[in-house]
This record gives C-alpha cells, structure tokens and sequence, in this order.
C-alpha cells in the first residue's frame, strides 16, 4: 500500500522564504480615541455633506432629478429647524420662517446644524455602544474610511470647481455697481466693499477662480489627492477669513468646507511630519481607489454648466459694450394703488426708493434706509413690457412707457394690476466717468494716488 503523500512533494523543489521579501499586513487597528473621533466625524460630516442643500453631490445628477434629491433631503433639517425655531426659541419675524433669500447663514440655517449636530452625536454614541461592547469589537474602520473620504473629496472638488467657475468667468464679483459708485464711502457695507475691491479687476478674480478650480481637479484624483486637499485647506481658510471678517452671509457652508479638508489632512498629519519636519521616509496614505474614468459623470456634468457660465459672461460683456438706453438711477417719484401710496417693499419691509439698472444687466433697489438690494429687470422693448425681480414671492409685471428720457411710467398687468402700485421713474443725474474704475494699473509711480 502507498504511503500518503507528504506535504511537500518530493517533486518538487523547495525554496527558502527571502528574509527581504514582505510579511503579510499586520491587522489594522485603531485607539479607542480613533474610533470614537472618526464615528462623530463619520456621522456629522457625511449628514452635512448630503443634507445641507447647498452645492450638494445631488446636483451632479442630471435632468433636475439631482436638485430634487437635494431639497428632499436638506427638508427634514430645516423644517425642524422652523418649527424648533418658533416652539423652542419663540422666533418671530422674517426670520422664523424659511423663506428666499441669498444668505446661507439664516438663524434657521444655524439651527439646522444644531441638529444635524445632535443627531450626529447620538448616532455616534448609539454606534460606540454597538461596538465596543460586544464579543469581537471592530478594531479599524478602513474600508468604511475609504468611502468617507472619497466622499469628502467629491464633494469638496465639486465645490471648489463651483467657486472657481464663477471667478474664472468673473460673475459672482462683477464689476462695481452704479449704485456702489454713488454710495458714500462710509455706507458701505463690509461685504459690499469686498464684492467691488475683488470685482474691480478682473484678471485677479480670474487667478483667484483658476487656483480653485485647481484644487477642486487635484482633489479628485488619488495621485494628487494630498496636493488637492493641502491647497484647498488654503483656499477654504481664505474664503472662512473673508467671510468672517467682511460678514459674507456664506459662513457655515465655508466653515464646513474648511472642516472637511482638515478632516480629509488629519490622515496624512503623521507622513507629512515625518518628510517635512523630521525627514524620514514615509510612506503614503491611503489605498484603492476607482480609476478616473468613474469620475466622468462629476467632470461631464460640468461641461454644460462652464458652458452656461460663458454664455452669462458673455452677455455681461456684451450689456457693457453696448449699454440699455435705460442704464442708470431712477428714483421713485410715486408708487399708487387705486390712487393711494403703495410702495413696493423690499427684503426688510421697507419701501423702494430707487432702482439702479446696470450696464452689466444687472439691477440693484435702494429702500428708505439707503439699503441695497439685489433685484433683476426684464425690459422687452416689442412688447413694451417690464418685469421686476424685486425678491418677493413673485415678480411685479408691468407695461412701460418712456415719454422722455429722463422719465419712466410702470403700469401693472395682467393679475398684477389689482395688486401692484403703478410707478413713475424719474433720472437722477450721475458722474459720466468714475476714477475708482479708470485709475488703471502703472509699472511707475511718482507717489501713490490716494483720494
């Protein structure tokens, strides 16, 4: 009878293991403080990430489904916010309801993130419990770790290359405004300042997009994962820093912008260190990761949205060549409803005083404080008609007659005319040129021209 084979055929050969070659990873494990940190991190940001309705992943999905997505899921948070607003707070006002308006750091806004805070605390605790007290606790997190932060890394390279788009077609600072120009020094507002110091140049607003549209595209990629995030943890403490201090109304949106990017560095503190600033090798962080190509939908997305940011760019451009006839300040003689004053209020209530129409297409409305207001006209010069934008509920419709040059009577339409006053406009002269605007740049100066 033959004898069993052993474990080792005689035919074959047998080679000692390379004393160089690699042992097999050891298991991965985390502290206890590791573990904990990265489950609030894990809940609180990732809510954040896909809750907050602002700039969202959602929206990289086509056809209006992804906007959907992202009003459905910001929902919940922000009508507990409003009813926690008025129950618990006892709010009243314009600010205890949700309501339109281009500020991101509304007192509902601030509550929202109370309790997506909240949640994220209790799910963190209720997540430590499940863990740590059962017979095999989860040591290490990795896999987990690597969604998060891929996670992380397109939601920040979405919104960076979304700050970046509206500076390198120089919108979101346009050039300064007719109604900043004839505004005291002094009533100026923080942000307004800002807004027209970065929109007086172009060419810096440009370079100011280009880096971030940088770090948005290295974000995205595993090779220059590191290279993305350490400038964006740049770029995002720039914009916290304007925000804080001009009072920009986007100060929770950047603040998390600025969370994410450090939580994305956090990994990679221990390498950096140790190349920088004990120079030793280091290896790096981080593991598989999809190829680019899964990237495609984000990078595709973007193509039509450049190509709509170039066709606003170059209607701002072509409204400055060739300015309306009706460009300039036009105050507000009379607002009469059924013979009696109706003014039409503005975002805090107050009347209109003034409408300035821009050469870049834009508009702005002044209110009996002097306040300014963003707003948008419509003129359709076939049909003789105006609509005003004016932040309301719903646009004023009106018919337009121009007598003369210097006057302008809006007439309401349609449904709007049993509601919306009837206005006459009248010119208000302004300065034909601006030195603010026509300095220019020189290689020598004699001294600096200060006015």
């Amino acid at each position: 009878m033959p004898e069993a084979a052993s474990e080792t055929s005689p035919d074959l050969p047998v080679f000692p293991r390379d004393p160089e070659a690699p042992l097999a990873p050891a298991p991965v494990r985390w502290s206890l403080a590791t573990r904990i940190a990265f489950r609030l991190g894990f809940c609180y940001l990732m809510v954040y990430a896909l809750c907050c309705g602002n700039a969202t992943l959602w929206e990289v999905i086509p056809f209006h489904i992804g906007e959907k997505l992202e009003n459905w899921t910001s929902w919940p948070f922000l009508h507990a916010a409003q009813w926690l607003g008025q129950h618990l707070f006892h709010l009243t006002g314009v600010g205890a309801t949700l309501h339109d308006t281009g500020s991101g750091d509304t007192i509902l806004d601030w509550i929202a993130v109370g309790v997506m805070a909240v949640l994220a605390l209790v799910a963190a605790l209720l997540w430590t419990l499940l863990a740590e007290f059962r017979a095999n606790p989860t040591l290490a997190y990795p896999r987990l770790s690597f969604w998060f932060r891929l996670t992380l890394r397109l939601t920040l390279g979405y919104a960076m290359l979304n700050y970046g788009s509206v500076k390198v077609f120089p919108l979101q600072m346009s050039p300064p405004s007719l109604a900043v120009l004839n505004e005291p020094l002094g009533n100026t507002s923080p942000m307004t300042m800002l807004w027209t110091l970065l929109g007086l140049n172009p060419v810096y607003e440009i370079v100011c997009g280009a880096a971030e549209m940088t770090a948005g595209l290295l974000i995205l990629f595993r090779r220059t994962d590191l290279l993305g995030t350490l400038l964006t943890v740049f770029l995002t403490t720039n914009i916290v820093l304007y925000n804080f201090c001009f009072d920009v109304p986007v100060k929770l949106y950047a603040a998390h912008l600025l969370l994410m990017s450090l939580a994305l560095l956090v990994p990679w503190t221990p390498a950096l260190l140790n190349f920088f600033i004990l120079h030793r090798p280091c290896a790096p962080f981080g593991g598989w990761s999809k190829p680019a190509r899964r990237y495609g939908l984000l990078l595709l997305t973007l193509i039509p949205a450049s190509i709509d940011l170039h066709k606003g760019y170059a209607q701002q451009r072509a409204s400055q060549r060739h300015p309306s006839p009706r460009t300039g300040q036009w105050h507000v003689d009379s607002a009469t409803l059924n013979g009696k004053p109706s003014p039409i209020p503005t975002g805090d209530g107050l009347p209109m005083t003034d409408i300035f129409i821009e050469a870049t297409g834009r508009t702005m409305l002044r209110d009996s404080s002097t306040v300014l207001w963003r707003a948008g006209t419509d003129f359709d010069d076939k049909k003789h008609t105006l609509t005003l934008y004016a932040g309301g509920d719903h646009p004023y419709n009106f018919t337009f007659a121009q007598p003369d040059p210097t006057h302008i009577l809006l007439t309401p339409t349609g449904k709007d005319a049993k509601t919306t006053p009837a206005l006459a406009l009248t010119r208000v002269p302004l300065p034909a040129h601006y030195p603010l605007q026509e300095r220019g740049f020189h290689f020598v100066n004699e001294w600096g021209l200060e006015r």
